[in-house]
């Protein structure tokens, strides 16, 4: 296992390798800002195989791993102290021979698959004028002490808590940020949260800022405050949030079993995107 040192390392190895194999079977779906990102941070490790390369990112709770193999040579990817998580991307009934090629090394390898989950994506302005109706039962809550408010750092671990708690989003879904790029998030409204009149945090929603499109991530209610409609009136809050501070879209993924989060996510006007992935996970050893 070798450190990832530079970015042009990075695309020099692709090079070579593209030069002995032709097209290699690649599921890095990072963009060069990304990739950029996590070299700069000291977290990206590799390792050469008899057929590619396998790059370990580390997210800390997790090894997140993206390949450049062919997929025709045996792949080595061997258990370590924290789970390995793999994605694939794919349209649907357009598996491609090479990803079922890579699928079925994975098995042998121990890999199982988790689940898998279809993107969304929404306009901010449709998905606003769906959510205003709901204006009426949030400020109902409101005059019953209930706020959102936009959360600063020092809830960034409970509301990540939070999130986790609920089972909607698995450790090993989670990003790594570190405690500057922590605060970055918050200024920037990623984290909206309902609070009582108490200031308790009683629900939380997530969502990554990038260019005019947020990445929904979460949203979530304690189980205390479940059945008061705080989900109602967080939906209604980040649609405006959204809508006020000049995004256009809002995307996501969700996992394709998950049936009321389906309903709901139709129900705010998103439309569902040809792009799926599977998430393969080899558990610790």
């Amino acid at each position: 296992m070798q450190l990832l040192e530079s970015y042009n390392e990075y695309k020099d190895m692709i090079r070579l390798l593209r030069k002995k194999c032709g097209r290699p079977f690649s599921n890095v779906y990072y963009t060069p800002e990304d990739m950029e990102r996590y070299i700069r941070l000291g977290r990206v490790s590799y390792e050469e195989t008899e057929g590619g390369i396998v790059f370990y990112f580390d997210e800390e709770k997790y090894d997140r791993v993206c390949l450049y193999v062919d997929e025709k040579e045996k792949l080595t990817i061997k258990a370590r102290d924290k789970k390995i998580l793999i994605k694939n991307v794919f349209r649907k009934g357009e598996k491609r021979e090479n990803l079922l090629c890579v699928e079925r090394q994975l098995e042998t390898l121990g890999f199982t698959r988790q689940g898998t989950s279809v993107k969304i994506r929404g306009e901010v302005s449709k998905i606003f004028q769906k959510c205003e109706g709901k204006k009426k039962f949030a400020d109902a809550l409101g005059k019953k002490g209930y706020r959102c408010v936009v959360a600063d750092v020092s809830m960034f671990d409970e509301i990540e808590a939070l999130i986790l708690s609920s089972g909607i989003i698995k450790d090993y879904q989670l990003n790594y940020w570190t405690e500057e790029e922590k605060q970055k998030i918050m200024e920037e409204g990623s984290y909206l949260c309902m609070i009582d009149k108490e200031g308790k945090v009683c629900a939380a929603g997530a969502c990554i800022v990038k260019g005019k499109t947020t990445k929904g991530v979460a949203a979530v209610v304690k189980e205390e405050y479940r059945l008061h409609g705080l989900i109602v009136a967080l939906a209604y809050h980040r649609a405006k949030w959204l809508y006020e501070n000049g995004y256009e879209y809002c995307q996501g993924w969700i996992l394709t079993n998950n049936e009321p989060s389906i309903r709901y996510y139709q129900s705010l006007g998103y439309e569902f995107v040809n792009e799926y992935t599977d998430e393969w996970i080899l558990e610790t050893c």
